[in-house]
C-alpha cells in the first residue's frame, strides 16, 4: 500500500502517508461490519426463526 501510495502522492510525507493508510484500514473495517450488518437483516426476511 506504501509504494502505491508514494506513487499517487509523490511529494506526500511519510507522516502523510501513513495517515492514508490508517484511514483506508478503519474504512475497510467499518465496510465489512456494515455489510455484515446489511446481510443479516437482508437474510432475516429470508430464512425464518429467531436470529438473537
Amino acid at each position: 500500500m506504501t509504494a502505491l501510495a508514494t506513487r499517487i502522492f509523490p511529494k506526500a510525507s511519510a507522516e502523510t502517508i501513513a495517515d492514508l493508510e490508517t484511514l483506508v484500514s478503519i474504512s475497510l473495517f467499518c465496510f465489512g461490519g456494515l455489510l455484515l450488518s446489511v446481510s443479516i437483516i437482508v437474510a432475516d426476511k429470508y430464512i425464518p426463526g429467531e436470529w438473537f
